[in-house]
């Protein structure tokens, strides 16, 4: 059987903490405030069998949010009411907060029927079944009971026992996590942190991160029950002592989690519901207190729906903490009002690492509808399309949706299963991205080649350097790559050297361009060794500078000339003829020297060394010092 965690619940005074003595000889008033005035301030704890926790809340308003640090984590509720009080602020404000944080199962405890005459007692019955009808006490046990002379406390320990077996065992994700309620030193150990264990398992010698610190810590040792064990599982109450950190370093709300997870964050989206009973609607932008478990932070309601929030109705939101927070996917939360301080209402976690929302984008409020489900598949799916052109590997899939690395590779493998991802090695790991985001970055690719050639007619090509930019959403570097591989292996894009084309792409001239193209070739050919450069040919033909350049470099993309310096191009025609004189002399004299080749091709010095250097460069020759000789 799994650890089970019982917290009572309602008004102050109305009997919790004797009951709990009742039932288990444990006095969880350990404070000497507490004794004093006979009021529970903070959370106590009793231990119940061998396989159960009982925590003790106050019921006092004052210590409300205690109260919220007491119920985060509890499988089954023990609600206490008073019989010669009845329902009373509290009681009702303990119920509403139980119900936004899920509680699903409970137990009623009618206290004090030594006080009252029978008749009255089953009027208070009546109240109580009006009061929680509709909630998650709606047809729950309610039993008479007095801890003061023990009248029914064995009957309210069976009903307790009934209730234990049907609670569910808590669902584990794998990843060990703690929210920390106490914190306390002891003498020869040093730092001793208590909680419930709501997802993985611990062990002495561990180490985990303290969150929002981000601080890694030492796991000394473990106990549960009081007793010393080797691992703390998924629901048990566990206190752990911690090595290399002071007691004054920790506050109660921090984390213990395993590491690579749970980031901390300044904003949180969620699904919000005022309770019926709100004292007020939410503006937007209003601030709260936030309830994250044990943790109370300050935050601004961004209301992403519409601009006011009434009693009874729900709205997708997003918090803007004022300070650091932890949290994961499907964490409760409770919110009350900045001042008067009052419950308002509270509600789910739906991403716990949102980038900043603007309201009222309908394609958000699709994305966080649809992450309201229970399947972590959908969910994932929906965590990739949301991050567009990112690519993630599974570790930081994992951490975001507070998922094991194992289980979240098996909700991976079912996407890429279904043809909902597209997976591929980037840097060294796996990566994934939505395919729908890959789809449309092929296409976006495919597109801005589209206009990059119609915008440059005369241009072979664009280079990666310069096409990413144009590319709509500017795709990160490694799944852009990744998507320019894919594309020239399916052959919807050549490569030419460093330069990429459309399949279909083919340098155009206009009429006349096409006209400047033949006058460049008919006088580079008139030109033989000592053609005129491209500055020269501009001012022979009366045309801008520029044009003619474009035009040259069309052509030495066409291979129609070669480029042997900047103005200065041959036809390869004339180089072969020249390569084979070349050839020829150095075949007959063995080396050949500047002047020597100037003569032998009859052109000056001007062209004689760029055209001994780009034979050089072809491998046709080599130079040692002054002279040519032939390569090889």
């Amino acid at each position: 059987m799994s650890h089970v965690i019982i917290g009572t619940a309602g008004h102050i005074d109305h009997g919790k903490t004797a009951l709990i003595r009742a039932l288990t000889g444990i006095d969880t008033d350990t404070l000497p405030q507490e004794k004093d005035r006979g009021v529970t301030i903070d959370i106590g704890f009793a231990y119940w069998k061998d396989d159960v926790t009982i925590i003790d809340v106050p019921g006092h308003e004052r210590f409300v949010k205690n109260m919220v640090t007491g119920v985060c984590t509890v499988d089954l509720a023990l609600f206490v009411v008073a019989a010669d009080d009845g329902a009373m602020p509290q009681t009702r404000e303990h119920l509403g907060i139980l119900n936004l944080l899920g509680v699903r199962r409970g137990v009623v405890a009618l206290n004090k029927v030594d006080l009252v005459e029978p008749d009255w007692a089953d009027l208070v019955v009546e109240d109580l079944r009006d009061l929680f009808d509709g909630t998650f006490l709606d047809g729950a046990p309610i039993v008479p009971v007095s801890a003061v002379t023990g009248e029914g406390i064995e009957r309210l320990g069976q009903w307790l026992e009934e209730e234990i077996g049907k609670v569910e065992a808590r669902p584990d994700g794998g990843v060990f996590r703690l929210p920390v309620d106490r914190v306390f030193s002891v003498r020869g150990f040093g730092t001793v942190v208590t909680g419930t264990v709501l997802s993985g398992r611990v062990r002495a010698k561990d180490v985990v991160m303290l969150q929002p610190a981000d601080q890694a810590v030492r796991v000394r040792g473990v106990q549960v029950h009081g007793r010393d064990v080797e691992t703390a599982r998924v629901g048990h109450r566990a206190a752990i002592n911690l090595a290399d950190v002071e007691v004054d370093q920790v506050a109660r709300g921090d984390l213990l989690a395993q590491r690579g997870y749970f980031s901390s964050t300044y904003m949180l989206d969620a699904r919000l519901r005022l309770l019926k009973d709100a004292p007020t609607s939410l503006k937007n932008r209003a601030r709260v207190h936030l309830h994250l478990g044990p943790r109370d932070v300050l935050a601004r309601v961004v209301l992403l729906e519409a601009d006011e929030l009434r009693p009874g109705e729900s709205q997708l939101v997003q918090f803007r903490l004022e300070e650091r927070g932890v949290a994961a996917r499907g964490d409760r939360f409770v919110i009350r009002r900045y001042s008067p301080v009052q419950t308002l209402g509270g509600g789910v976690v739906l991403d716990a690492q949102p980038v900043k929302h603007r309201r009222f984008r309908e394609d958000t409020l699709e994305r966080l509808r649809g992450s309201e489900v229970e399947d972590p598949t959908h969910v994932l799916g929906l965590r990739l399309k949301a991050s567009g052109f990112r690519a993630h590997p599974a570790r930081d899939l994992a951490a975001a949706l507070g998922l094991s690395l194992s289980e979240t590779d098996d909700r991976l493998q079912d996407l890429l299963d279904t043809g909902a991802a597209f997976g591929f090695r980037h840097a060294g790991e796996d990566v994934y991205v939505h395919t729908d985001s890959w789809q449309a970055l092929l296409t976006r690719i495919t597109e801005a080649m589209s206009i990059y050639h119609r915008v440059n007619p005369l241009k072979a090509g664009v280079s990666h350097s310069e096409l990413r930019p144009r590319v709509e959403g500017r795709p990160p570097a490694g799944i852009f790559e990744r998507a320019i591989d894919h594309l020239l292996s399916e052959k919807a894009l050549f490569s030419a050297g460093s330069l990429l084309r459309l399949a279909d792409h083919r340098i155009r001239f206009s009429g006349d361009q096409g006209r400047i193209r033949e006058e460049i070739l008919a006088l580079l050919q008139a030109g033989s060794a000592a053609p005129p450069d491209l500055n020269e040919i501009g001012v022979q033909l009366a045309q801008d500078a520029a044009e003619v350049h474009a035009v040259a470099a069309a052509m030495q993309a066409m291979g129609e000339i070669v480029r042997l310096e900047e103005n200065l191009v041959f036809p390869p025609r004339t180089l072969e003829e020249i390569e084979q004189g070349l050839v020829s002399f150095l075949q007959r004299n063995r080396e050949m020297s500047v002047s020597a080749f100037r003569d032998l091709v009859g052109t000056t010095r001007k062209y004689a060394v760029p055209l001994l250097n780009h034979f050089d460069n072809k491998g046709v020759t080599v130079r040692k010092g002054d002279v040519r000789v032939l390569a090889g």
